[in-house]
């Protein structure tokens, strides 16, 4: 138990403001302080991203010296706000996007967060005119880079700082922003690094969380490289009281580092935490590709803390068998966290609306919780497309995870409505499955213009300029029907029209719409507003082949089938990867296919063989469908790496079909 404030030292803070406070080590501090401070009032602000949740604050919820704001540091007006109504005299800086993986592919996150998020702090504490007395800004030991592995001497305090991944290059830029603002402006700051740390409420993108789930679910334990690679863990509660004797006897200017001596290898981590599952090693443990870079080792002098008068308490063994008892009771405290249980996860990135920013008072906790919190760790989609296929499948995915969603009432032409859909809604993020597509078919566009273009065109603009003046990411399902084989993509030459390039099919009133508007497109249009994702959907498949819409139920309809090569979507592998991509931030446009293409006459065959052995069916070419059709249709084949890049994982057109489709269907 830490002593009382007059006991440890000299500072005794009143208003303390903890950013991040949600997250898995500030939310330990806030329960700590609250509890063993009951003098102090906390101050708690986190955007309830997805490695952060209420439930981590709910020991001191009721407390009458607590308070939630929702809200993100990156918010100028929102922090100002906060301090001075507040009176705040102490910040301790949590707020970040911390894990190495998604920092390799969504980068920007991490400076806007890491970077900006602390300069708008830093900033804010500026223009309050000395109000406060103490900065702790919270950094990581992964801004010294790589130690030698030979040295039994560790990083002091006034070592180099040589980051060498995207997430430690912008902790490292935050930190000279701290030092900068205390050198010029006199600041009161306080920096700390941290060794690894673990134990109850940790999202489990992080190693030992992740293994532990992953062995009680009896699936192996995924290695990078050869495991080799060398951390030191502390238990989180060691860690909270840390940051209590920082607090209160730290000394204004200095770094302090939060380690521990004691190492130990990744392979070392998961054959433990094998033997408390009881689990062969051989069998439970799998090695996968190493990261981009990859530090072999991050050792710390930890003597300057030790000084003030902190020690690690919690042995290994004790502190992994406490964490391991916390997950087998609390084993769907995430929700649903299978992509995070990747070998190489990179979610994350959700977009939250700074003007909507709002308050949790602890007298009305209760009634409001469901407001902010789910047990998708802060995710809520407004999905728009209610009546829709895809719109319905979306929503109907989201129930099975657990992911908190509310479908748009508004029409997506009418300004005003959309507005009250946010408002009432407050999503994380926006879904984008309404437009036109054609009843029965695209022929019905061509006599119906207007509204196709009210829908496909005015209604997804709109949509977008809101998405863009609110901070949401909007995900935008669009279509792939805008290219047609020519002579720089030949039928059967395997290249595809990428991203970048000039959708060349105006065939349809419906393509029209999707892609030429005059001389612009609506693709390249959306393209100036950097909160959407734009996922070309093409010829889309899904395991219901009682629905009319699904091609594949379409062309088993028909009498004669033209037979050529195209890219396809199936929907059941892809639309999960929506959500995905929406948490990992993913904007830009995307060809939203499996990879590769199959024709109709391999589908048919596929029809044959596994549902109606007695099937058959007639192909004729172009000319002749022409002849029974109102519009052209297209044919392409889109080039797929870089979702293929993105999701390793992603099945071929064809393996998709029969995996999702064929096998589910087959008939005995």
């Amino acid at each position: 138990m830490a002593k009382s404030s007059s006991e440890q030292g000299s500072y005794a803070p009143k208003n303390i403001l903890i950013t991040g406070a949600a997250g898995f080590i500030a939310s330990h501090v806030t329960n700590r302080l609250v509890k063993n401070y009951p003098s102090y009032r906390i101050v708690a602000l986190d955007k309830l991203d997805y490695c952060s949740s209420l439930k981590n604050l709910n020991p001191c919820r009721s407390s009458p010296n607590f308070k939630f704001i929702k809200g993100d540091i990156v918010c100028i007006d929102l922090v100002n706000h906060i301090l001075i109504s507040e009176e705040i005299d102490t910040i301790m800086h949590f707020a970040a996007q911390t894990h190495v993986d998604n920092s390799f592919g969504n980068s920007f996150e991490f400076t806007n967060n890491n970077v900006y998020g602390t300069h708008v702090l830093l900033e804010a504490c500026k223009d309050t005119q000395n109000r406060i007395k103490r900065f702790i800004h919270v950094s990581t030991d992964e801004v010294y880079g790589e130690t030698d592995m030979e040295t039994d001497i560790g990083n002091p305090e006034a070592s180099q700082l040589l980051p060498t991944n995207p997430y430690s290059a912008t902790k490292a830029g935050a930190e000279m922003l701290v030092m900068a603002y205390h050198r010029s402006y006199g600041l009161p700051t306080i920096t700390t690094r941290g060794n690894n740390v673990y134990g109850p409420n940790q999202y489990p993108e992080k190693l030992i969380p992740k293994f532990v789930l992953l062995a009680m679910k009896g699936e192996k334990l995924p290695i990078h490289g050869n495991g080799s690679n060398v951390r030191s863990y502390l238990y989180c509660e060691d860690v909270a009281e840390a940051f209590d004797v920082i607090l209160h006897r730290g000394v204004l200017g200095h770094v302090y580092n939060i380690g521990t001596k004691k190492e130990r290898r990744v392979l070392d981590v998961a054959e433990d935490v094998c033997r408390l599952f009881g689990l062969s090693t051989k069998e439970a443990i799998s090695f996968v590709q190493d990261r981009p870079f990859n530090d072999q080792r991050y050792f710390l002098d930890d003597q300057k803390l030790k000084k003030l008068g902190w020690d690690e308490r919690t042995p290994w063994e004790e502190g992994l068998k406490k964490t391991m008892k916390w997950y087998t009771e609390n084993p769907n405290w995430w929700g649903d966290v299978s992509l995070a249980l990747h070998p190489h996860p990179r979610i994350s990135m959700g977009a939250h609306s700074n003007d909507e920013s709002w308050s949790l008072q602890n007298e009305t906790a209760t009634t409001k919780e469901s407001a902010v919190e789910s047990s998708s760790g802060g995710l809520k989609f407004l999905i728009y497309g209610r009546t829709g296929w895809i719109g319905g499948l979306l929503g109907k995915l989201c129930e099975d995870r657990g992911i908190e969603f509310e479908y748009g009432r508004g029409r997506l032409e009418d300004r005003r409505s959309i507005m009250e859909d946010i408002k009432r809604v407050r999503p994380s993020h926006v879904f984008n499955a309404a437009g036109v597509t054609g009843r029965p078919n695209v022929d019905w566009c061509e006599s119906h213009k207007t509204e196709t273009i009210r829908a496909n065109v005015v209604g997804t603009l709109t949509l977008a300029d809101i998405c863009e003046e609110k901070n949401l990411l909007m995900m935008n399902f669009a279509t792939g029907c805008i290219f047609e084989y020519d002579k720089d993509h030949l039928q059967g030459s395997g290249i595809g029209f990428k991203e970048e390039d000039t959708p060349n099919f105006t065939g349809s009133f419906y393509s029209k719409t999707k892609a030429m508007v005059s001389l612009f497109c609506v693709e390249g249009l959306l393209k100036e507003y950097k909160h959407v994702c734009n996922l070309r959907v093409r010829m889309p498949i899904s395991s219901d082949l009682g629905n009319p819409r699904n091609f594949i139920t379409k062309i088993s309809s028909y009498q004669k089938v033209v037979n050529i090569p195209n890219s396809m979507t199936v929907l059941d592998e892809l639309l999960p990867i929506s959500i995905e991509m929406a948490k990992r931030g993913c904007r830009g446009i995307w060809n939203f296919t499996n990879p590769g293409v199959i024709s109709h006459n391999e589908i048919l065959e596929l029809y044959r063989d596994y549902l109606d052995p007695q099937f058959k069916w007639e192909n004729f070419d172009l000319e002749e469908q022409a002849k029974v059709i109102v519009a052209p249709r297209s044919n392409n084949e889109m080039d797929g790496w870089k979702l293929k890049k993105e999701f390793p994982e992603l099945l071929s057109i064809k393996d998709s079909i029969i995996k999702y489709v064929f096998e589910p269907n087959k008939k005995a």
